[in-house]
């Protein structure tokens, strides 16, 4: 269906005329054709390259595109940007109601993204007759999010890297002793056998050990590969065995820097989500809590987990002794980026990605608070994590 701008009075159109000609954003009017019946000065000039307002009427957007595809015919993609968009005016008509669009292609040889606006405009007796729109530029907006994202992915490998670099450690202190256990049985077979003094009971017993100490070897890498393997796929899951298993995964970390941990587990929790993701969260939290107790507190470094529900909601609380957070900062760390350590030892993403992935991935929340509590007869403050999932 055609329509024209005697369709519309004159007293509207010049109150249209006179609101919209000298706005920065783009607007226009078209026929259920997609043929413009009114435009702005701010479309001709920014995206039609049309020479006045009365030009495109009863034109289409690939008309101008071809037109200035012509004009250059030495950079094809000189104007791409009436064919490259979808066909937005028809998802409006076809559901009848106003929508956004983000729409891009190349303008003077240039890539520019257009937020835009349509809605469908109606006759007197309720019939689509039409389609009105709005534009506006967003190129600089979406090429600073772009890079922006570029950076967070790069500095999200390198939290990975020393992520990995502290699993590794993890492996090779959690491994030391088993190996150690095993060398000396193996080794003590041989020298008992020279010497021939090596009894049934005693191979026995030594091959025993050799055995459970191999086998703990293999689970603890079956572990650590289920765990670096990612897998994202939601099941309910033990909330209990979820931390235990984090905790093995720590246990390496947690002797090496002689922490205590607490735990106050109620049993029979069950989340239906990512368990995979919650233990990194944990790690998260975990790691940072680590590193200010080594800064702060010399002897008695306490962690302390505990679980319960309430108002079918999982609660976790993970809380330390190390004099908690600075008043001036607690209200920043789980913003990106942020870190109170020298920028070659933190990302500032560690507890970032774990407001990210509890409140975007779980549905849940996170808040930090300090805390005074008592433990053994002895005051203590530090920082507490709260998460809350739904079950």
């Amino acid at each position: 269906m055609s329509l024209n701008l005697e369709d519309i009075s004159s007293y509207d159109f010049n109150l249209l005329n006179l609101l919209t000609e000298n706005l920065p954003d783009m607007l226009w009017m078209k026929d259920l054709d997609g043929k413009y019946i009114y435009v702005n000065k701010a479309i001709c000039e920014g995206l039609l390259m049309a020479k006045d307002i009365n030009e495109p009427i009863g034109k289409g957007d690939v008309f101008f595109a071809m037109r200035e595809r012509e004009t250059h015919e030495e950079n094809p993609d000189w104007h791409t940007f009436g064919e490259l968009c979808i066909n937005s005016d028809k998802e409006v008509i076809d559901h009848n109601k106003a929508m956004k669009f983000v729409e891009y292609g190349n303008i003077k040889g240039e890539l520019v993204y257009l937020e835009v606006n349509k809605a469908p405009f109606y006759d007197n007796n309720g019939n689509i007759i039409g389609t009105v729109g709005s534009g506006r530029d967003i190129t600089a907006l979406k090429l600073t999010k772009i890079k922006l994202k570029k950076q967070y992915e790069i500095m999200k490998r390198q939290a990975i890297h020393v992520s990995m670099g502290e699993m590794i450690g993890n492996i090779a202190h959690q491994w030391r002793q088993p190996l150690s256990v095993i060398s000396t049985a193996s080794t003590g077979m041989k020298i008992q056998k020279e010497f021939g003094k090596l009894s049934d009971e005693a191979f026995n017993k030594n091959c025993d050990v050799i055995n459970e100490n191999a086998q703990y070897l293999s689970n603890t890498i079956d572990d650590f590969r289920n765990f670096i393997k990612g897998d994202r796929t939601k099941k309910i899951y033990s909330l209990e065995e979820d931390i235990r298993s984090f905790l093995h995964l720590v246990e390496g970390s947690i002797k090496n820097n002689d922490i205590q941990m607490i735990l106050d587990l109620q049993e029979d929790i069950k989340i239906n989500g990512y368990e995979n993701e919650l233990t990194q969260c944990l790690i998260n939290i975990f790691n940072n809590a680590k590193d200010v107790l080594n800064d702060k507190v010399e002897t008695n470094r306490l962690i302390f987990i505990s679980t319960s529900l309430q108002n079918d909601k999982a609660i976790i609380k993970i809380k330390d002794n190390a004099e908690g957070i600075p008043e001036g900062i607690i209200n920043k760390v789980f913003e990106p980026y942020f870190t109170t350590k020298h920028k070659s030892q933190g990302t500032g993403l560690g507890l970032h990605m774990t407001y990210s992935i509890i409140t975007d991935g779980m549905n849940g929340t996170i808040e930090v608070n300090n805390v005074e509590f008592n433990h053994n007869n002895r005051v203590y403050i530090g920082a507490e994590f709260t998460i809350t999932l739904p079950i």
